[in-house]
């Protein structure tokens, strides 16, 4: 069963209605000839929500989420009154994270701490993990009495009115590309080292440290503070140096949005100035979501939750398979890439039956290039492919290889024999491992989502271009002779309506074709 609600699909047509949607794929790179300002702020765009108050160690949860309300409103989804709940967020990965229906296909892969998931940190990655499987991006207004940190009915755990498209991290050394993606998509995420001394934020909300650099050796544990995590939302160039308690090397500021209130000392109004020269600075992450009806399915097997596994100067092939529900066009694939500037190579094959490995069938579909960032990703297929009802088919993505490369398993070793990897380098390669029979494995992290099939129902068109001729009784023949393991129009093909496709259907378009004949 995929994630579907009723709510959430009428919420998200009216949040989307004044969203004009191109369907073009996700920008990858702002336009480098963007002029950059010397300051920004999207507040000044009315692009930011309002400050809030974070619970237990939630920062990560509270800057990922009010970065996609950023994301939301520049995009049109929504306005300023925007109020996700982050609560949401923490419930349905820690607190109830695996669903209570057992056909669900991620049921198993969660973590059920119950109330205790509150005071749960995470890091990016989860947040990443959640939101891809189409929930975490829900209004506060669907949870009654929010503010009790209480359980959340089981009926929201697919309710979001966005779904996550892409969650690109940024090298914090690379400030015109921050900068023109903050222009163009909205807010971000960044960690950073916070000093547990709320006087180190100056009076003028600035805030630089000394103490720790984020690509050192050393444990920050050992020092008086720990991790933390802001909205990002602009920058002031001229933001002067002498505004902080420590001084920086030089002047200019990221402007955050903390979540400790709009009364806290540490910053103005609840936003802090964190010099460009704090060195703690990371994990700066950009969400990129879209209307819930881009796609009307995923499949999917792995789970908020999951475990990454590191090769050293090897790459990957993994994949997932899965057996389509109905006569559907599968669309899209995504996958996360933990190394930036990592080549891959995605492609979709029907499967035979009885097959042996994940690439035993027919190609439908093939995509490659390198991924600049790390990060989430959905990549749309040239042309999307066709697959009946009952075909079981495979997403299998291989990766460049690299000194560090990293894929993700959901650590369900469930032995469904629906994931399988294989490590290579540039002599050899392993044979295909199932993962679901491994422990600490389970399904890896590959994600392929549908739309309704758009071909138009034209009687013997089964190659789906539209028109009727010679080439539909060659695809049919093909498929009758088992030259080809799928059918692009199903419905049309079965020209005797019998629900399946047969000898007699090949008789009646021979017939067909000698009537066009004759006409013609």
């Amino acid at each position: 069963m995929r994630p579907t609600n009723i709510l959430s699909k009428l919420t998200a047509a009216v949040i989307s209605a004044a969203l004009v949607f191109s369907g073009n794929a996700p920008v990858r790179s702002a336009a480098n000839e963007t002029e950059l300002p010397a300051r920004f702020d999207l507040r000044d765009e009315d692009a930011m929500t309002s400050v809030k108050q974070q619970y237990y160690g939630s920062c990560v949860i509270f800057a990922s989420i009010a970065a996609i309300e950023s994301n939301m409103i520049k995009q049109g989804m929504a306005d300023s009154s925007i109020d996700l709940a982050e609560e949401h967020y923490s419930w349905f990965t820690f607190g109830n994270g695996s669903p209570d229906d057992p056909d669900d296909p991620l049921a198993g892969d969660g973590t059920d701490l119950g109330t205790d998931c509150y005071k749960r940190a995470v890091d990016f990655w989860k947040m990443i993990g959640t939101l891809a499987c189409w929930k975490g991006v829900v209004p506060a207004s669907y949870i009654p009495d929010i503010e009790k940190l209480g359980p959340i009915d089981e009926s929201l755990r697919y309710a979001s009115v966005a779904h996550l498209q892409d969650a690109l991290q940024f090298d914090p050394e690379d400030r015109d590309d921050i900068k023109k993606h903050l222009m163009e998509k909205g807010a971000m995420h960044l960690a950073y080292f916070s000093i547990g001394k709320p006087e180190h934020y100056s009076r003028y909300g600035g805030y630089y440290q000394t103490d720790w650099d984020y690509r050192a050796e050393h444990n920050p544990e050992d020092l008086d503070g720990g991790g933390h995590a802001v909205c990002l939302c602009g920058w002031d160039d001229n933001f002067p140096k002498e505004n902080f308690i420590e001084t920086p090397p030089g002047d200019g500021a990221w402007i955050c949005k903390n979540s400790w209130g709009p009364n806290t000392s540490a910053g103005i109004d609840g936003y802090t100035y964190i010099s460009y020269y704090d060195k703690s600075i990371h994990d700066i992450i950009q969400y990129n979501v879209e209307p819930t009806d881009n796609y009307d399915g995923i499949y999917q097997l792995c789970g908020g939750t999951f475990a990454a596994f590191t090769v050293r100067n090897k790459g990957w092939s993994y994949a997932n398979i899965y057996t389509a529900e109905k006569d559907e066009e599968l669309a899209a694939v995504s996958i996360i890439t933990h190394e930036p500037d990592l080549p891959y190579d995605i492609s979709i094959y029907a499967l035979n039956e009885g097959y042996k490995e994940p690439r035993d069938g027919e190609l439908l579909a093939h995509m490659s290039g390198t991924e600049h960032y790390a990060g989430y990703h959905t990549y749309k297929l040239e042309k999307p492919c066709s697959v009946s009802a009952g075909q079981t088919f495979s997403a299998v993505v291989k990766t460049g290889i690299t000194p560090s490369t990293t894929i993700f398993f959901d650590r369900n070793a469930d032995g469904s024999g629906t994931s399988y990897y294989m490590i290579y380098d540039e002599n050899s390669m392993s044979g295909w491992t199932d993962s679901t029979r491994v422990e600490n494995h389970g399904n890896t992290f590959v994600k392929v989502f549908t739309k309704e099939s758009i071909a138009e129902e034209v009687k013997g068109d089964c190659n789906g271009d539209g028109d009727f001729g010679i080439a539909d009784a060659v695809t049919l023949q093909n498929y009758l002779l088992g030259r080809t393991q799928t059918m692009a129009c199903w419905k049309n093909a079965d020209l005797c309506e019998d629900d399946c496709l047969d000898g007699y259907d090949m008789v009646l378009m021979r017939q067909m074709l000698t009537e066009t004949e004759l006409i013609s």
